[in-house]
C-alpha cells in the first residue's frame, strides 16, 4: 500500500467539521446541539433527533453511501469478539491505548484534551462501551444505540479539532484528530487487537482476522475515514500499520504523561490479589514489546514467566 500519508495529516472530515463549525460559532446553537445530544440514547431517538438537529442528515446521507457492512462479516467479527470479549476489553487498555501513545504527534492531541490523562477511568470505561456497542448483536436495531454511538463519536472528533485549532496549536504537527492519526487508531482497535491476542497465546485464523479487520474498516468508514486509509487484506493492514508506526513512534512527554496516568489509572483500580501493581506495566511491556514500552517509559519490569505460561494455557481452554 504505497500511500503519501503526508498529505493526510492535513486532511480532517469536513462533513462533520462544517456541521460542528455550524452550531459552535454561536453559542444559541451550540447549546441547543447540547442539549439535543443529552436526549440522543438510543437509535429510536434518531428521528426524534434530527427534528431538532436538521443539519445532522449528512449522516444518515453518508451511511447511504458506504452502505451497510457485509452481514457475513459482521457475523463472524461478533462472533470472534464474543468468544474472546474479556481480553478484547483488557487490551483496549493495556494495548491499544498506549500503542496510540506511542504516535508522538498524535499523543499532543490527546494530551491537550486534558481528560484522557486527568480523567482515565472514565475515558476506559467509555472506550468499553463504545466497542461493547459495535460489536452488541442488536447494536443498530431500535433498541440499540451503535448508530448514535458512531454519530457521536465521529462528531467528537470535529469539535476535537475545532477547538485545539482555537488554541495554541502546532501546524507543524499536522491537524488535529487527522486522517492519519484516525488511520493509526483504528488499526489500534483491530490488528493491533489481533496482534495482541496471538502474544497472549490464542491461536486465530486468518478468516477470524480478516473478518474483525473488515469490520472495523467499516466501522472506520462510518466514522469520516477515507476508503484509502481502511485496509481490506492482512497485507494493506500490515503496511499500512508499518507505515504509520515508523513515521510517528518516537519518545515525547505526552506520551510518556498520558501513559503514565494509564498505569495509575490501573495501580488504583487493582487489589493485588492476583496480579501485582508492578506485575501490570510488566504485562503492558509484554504486549507492547522493549522498543515501544521504552519509547512510553513502562517501568523495565518483565513479565513472570509462570504468568505467561497461565495466559497461554487459559487461551488453550478458552
Amino acid at each position: 500500500m504505497m500511500l503519501d500519508l503526508n498529505k493526510f495529516r492535513q486532511v480532517g472530515d469536513p462533513l462533520a467539521d462544517d456541521f460542528i463549525a455550524g452550531y459552535f460559532s454561536n453559542t444559541d446553537n451550540k447549546k441547543k446541539l447540547d442539549l439535543a445530544l443529552a436526549k440522543l440514547k438510543t437509535n429510536v431517538n434518531w428521528p426524534k433527533f434530527l427534528t431538532e438537529i436538521p443539519e445532522a442528515a449528512f449522516f444518515d446521507e453518508e451511511l447511504k453511501r458506504i452502505g451497510f457492512v457485509n452481514l457475513k462479516v459482521r457475523k463472524d467479527a461478533l462472533a470472534f469478539y464474543r468468544s474472546k470479549s474479556t481480553y478484547i476489553l483488557q487490551l483496549l487498555g493495556l494495548l491499544s491505548l498506549p500503542y496510540c501513545y506511542a504516535a508522538a504527534d498524535g499523543a499532543m492531541v490527546l494530551y491537550q484534551t486534558e481528560r484522557m490523562y486527568k480523567d482515565v477511568a472514565k475515558r476506559l470505561e467509555e472506550t468499553g462501551m463504545f466497542v461493547a456497542s459495535m460489536m452488541n448483536p442488536k447494536g443498530f436495531d431500535e433498541a440499540g444505540d451503535a448508530k448514535v454511538q458512531l454519530f457521536k463519536v465521529r462528531i467528537m472528533h470535529a469539535a476535537g479539532r475545532y477547538y485545539i485549532l482555537k488554541g495554541n496549536w502546532d501546524d507543524n504537527l499536522g491537524l488535529p484528530v487527522n486522517q492519519e492519526d484516525l488511520a493509526g487508531t483504528n488499526l489500534s482497535f483491530s490488528l493491533i487487537i489481533i496482534r495482541g491476542l496471538r502474544k497472549m497465546g490464542f491461536t486465530i485464523s486468518y478468516q477470524e482476522q480478516m473478518a474483525y479487520i473488515n469490520y472495523w474498516s467499516w466501522i472506520g468508514a462510518v466514522l469520516g475515514l477515507t476508503p484509502e486509509l481502511l485496509p481490506q487484506n492482512g497485507k494493506q493492514a500490515l503496511d499500512l500499520e508499518k507505515a504509520i508506526s515508523s513515521r510517528h513512534f518516537k519518545p515525547s512527554i505526552a506520551g510518556k504523561q498520558l501513559t503514565k496516568s494509564l498505569l495509575d489509572c490501573f495501580y488504583s483500580l487493582n487489589d493485588e490479589k492476583q496480579i501485582k501493581n508492578i506485575e501490570i506495566a510488566g504485562f503492558m511491556r509484554f504486549l507492547l514489546g522493549d522498543e515501544v514500552s521504552d519509547i512510553l517509559d513502562i517501568p523495565k519490569q518483565k513479565f513472570p514467566v509462570s504468568k505467561q505460561l497461565l495466559l497461554k494455557l487459559k487461551a488453550t481452554v478458552s
